[in-house]
């Protein structure tokens, strides 16, 4: 069982590829798990379901990245002129900041894909809710483009949903049509047109096309929790075997250690330097109680619902990295006497835009526990997001 999951952690080489079809409000989900490996491409599993259900969780358990493809109805897509402001051409009058682009820029043509933030954020935080981590994104027909270098003697290529019509390595029209029945062969693999989709988003993520133009800058959060998250799973292995191992070992040596011991006269010493340290310890802890004793942030009822409120109250647009309950006024120093920030919580994380975080001040500010809340730091960390450190007065 340990090994099975090592092997499961250490699969560095293995992907899912998941496409989330929305057409009449219904979304159909089409999983494949990839295998590259020697410069080699092959598709370990594949399963389609109408729903996120056991059974399509049972496909999605273990331990790899997802390369999320979206397709459907709520996605617009478009083929304009290369030039400048061709962006609010396509939305009017809406805000620039609200749609995602994924855009396929050819000599004086650009093939634009436009979905809602909202919409995509939604399926991204579907799918992070099965305890597997989106690190790359695509949508709309144009993401099949990436095949051009692979599929030949093919005048279009195909999904469920989109046909885009090709001549050598050139792009030159689409449809929002599609083909259940089309297959490709790449390097002797048939593929489906559920599968021509990822297999396109796979080597997009792994062979970026410089010619296609998406930013997920915003998929940084998800990358880097993956990959905390897979290293975490390690260390959690390799202490087990550790544990493991040295309990073996104490078992084969047991006797061996127990009569060296019998002979050693620093058995007492020992004891009684133990016995100091244990007594010293509990000093030390008694002088804690009696600091966090002055005031109720040390009972864990109070500290509980301080945290939950807090937490409750964040927008989705809002990410915490840090609460701290009665933080330190300054470094730890031996022998001397710890100083804190009595009735003091600080705050820092992270929003992606000014109205939500003063939306979020308005709701929190309500609490009843808060006698005042101070802005301590409001500074732009990248062009979407912003870094913020709250200090709350209970």
């Amino acid at each position: 069982m340990l090994l099975k999951k090592l092997t499961n952690i250490f699969n560095d080489n293995k992907y899912y590829a998941l496409s989330i079809s929305n057409v009449n409000g219904v979304s159909e989900y089409y999983l494949i798990t990839l295998l590259f490996k020697d410069n080699e491409l092959k598709v370990e599993d594949r399963y389609k379901s109408k729903n996120i259900d056991d059974a399509f969780k049972a496909h999605l358990n273990k331990n790899y990245p997802v390369l999320l493809h979206i397709e459907g109805d709520n996605i617009i897509n478009k083929s304009v002129e290369n030039k400048a402001g061709y962006r609010k051409n396509l939305i009017f009058k809406s805000n620039l900041d609200d749609f995602y682009f994924y855009e396929y820029k050819q000599e004086e043509t650009v093939f634009v894909s436009v979905a809602r933030k909202e919409l995509i954020n939604a399926f991204i935080k579907e799918i992070n809710t099965l305890d597997v981590f989106v690190i790359d994104l695509s949508f709309g027909p144009f993401v099949m483009v990436n095949l051009l270098p692979v599929i030949k003697k093919h005048s279009s290529i195909s999904s469920t949903i989109y046909t885009i019509e090709i001549n050598e390595n050139r792009l030159l029209s689409f449809k929002n049509e599609g083909n259940y029945e089309n297959q490709y062969i790449i390097n002797g693999d048939t593929f489906n047109t559920n599968e021509v989709p990822l297999i396109g988003a796979f080597l997009g993520y792994k062979f970026p096309n410089n010619i296609i133009e998406f930013d997920t800058d915003f998929l940084s959060n998800n990358a880097s929790e993956f990959k905390f998250k897979k290293w975490f799973k390690t260390a959690y292995i390799f202490s087990i075997f550790f544990f493991l191992i040295s309990l073996f070992t104490s078992h084969l040596l047991h006797n061996v250690y127990v009569n060296a011991l019998v002979e050693k006269e620093s058995v007492y010493a020992l004891s009684q330097e133990t016995t100091t340290e244990i007594n010293k310890l509990k000093e030390e802890k008694k002088l804690k109680e009696k600091i966090l004793e002055t005031t109720n942030i040390s009972n864990k009822s109070f500290i509980t619902k301080y945290v939950v409120d807090i937490g409750n109250s964040t927008l989705p647009e809002i990410t915490l990295k840090k609460v701290h309950v009665m933080p330190k006024l300054k470094k730890i120093e031996h022998d001397k006497k710890i100083d804190f920030h009595f009735n003091i919580i600080s705050i820092t994380g992270k929003v992606t835009d000014d109205e939500t975080f003063n939306r979020w001040i308005k709701k929190i500010k309500k609490l009843k526990w808060i006698e005042k809340l101070d802005i301590v730091a409001y500074s732009q960390e990248n062009k979407i997001t912003n870094e913020f450190i709250l200090k709350i007065e209970i």
